[in-house]
């Protein structure tokens, strides 16, 4: 009975904190995208973090909602690298895709005439996977030992540090200042160019939806009241 109200706990914080989405080299920047605008439509709660680091499947964090790939790529390609040199030049990658989502989904706004102006918050994290204890385990590569050649002909003896930088990019609904406190970099949201008849629109809508849920409430509140 232990074991399995602490799994319905794990399931339930991992269905309410961040969704995590690996960004290869082989996915589909549609598929990322599409799953991206329907997944912050339906959990607005809930943010979205796109990163580059490699994935993990020995040491897997279960209280974690992850994509490890592109939604229509899960099945078709193993999701380990074979270098950790995707780590790194997949950070443009990453960018591209971030971009077309928040461009998408100012557009996605715009279609359904919603009173929301303001896209989504953007939370920037640049790290080294030095830092974090990972470690390629693959040898030196044909390059790596062209290089080392050429340093040991030129003189030059001091030991070379290699590092590899990984990018992580949180998108979300709401402000998360508490990223800022750990080190991200903020972009503020797109704002919706409207027309002046088009804010007065979309103010009416709101003060309309407004007052029929408070009309909502207060019948409720009457018909809870005893004749």
């Amino acid at each position: 009975m232990a074991e399995s109200t602490a799994t319905t706990s794990i399931d339930a914080q991992a269905q309410s904190g961040p969704h995590l989405i690996r960004i290869t080299d082989h996915g589909k920047m549609k598929a990322w995208v599409s799953f991206a605008l329907e997944f912050l439509e339906t959990n607005e709660d809930r943010p979205l973090v796109f990163h580059t680091l490699p994935a993990s499947p020995a040491v897997k964090n279960t209280t974690e909602d992850t994509t490890d790939q592109a939604p229509s790529e899960a099945k078709a390609k193993p999701n380990v690298p074979k270098s950790l040199s995707s780590v790194t030049n997949n950070i443009p990658r990453l960018v591209s895709v971030v971009e077309i989502i928040k461009r998408e989904f100012i557009k996605r706004l715009e279609m359904t005439h919603s009173p929301r102006l303001a896209g989504l918050h953007q939370y920037n994290e640049l790290g080294c996977l030095e830092d974090l204890g990972i470690v390629t385990a693959s040898g030196p590569t044909e390059e790596d030992r062209a290089n080392e050649l050429a340093r040991m002909l030129s003189g030059k003896n001091h030991v070379q540090q290699k590092q590899s930088p990984y990018m992580k990019i949180t998108l979300s609904n709401c402000a998360m200042p508490e990223l800022v406190e750990r080190g991200a970099t903020y972009q503020p949201p797109i704002l919706r160019k409207v027309s002046k008849s088009a804010k007065m629109r979309a103010k009416k809508r709101a003060q309309k939806a407004k007052a029929t849920a408070t009309s909502a409430t207060e019948d409720g509140r009457d018909s809870s009241v005893p004749g």
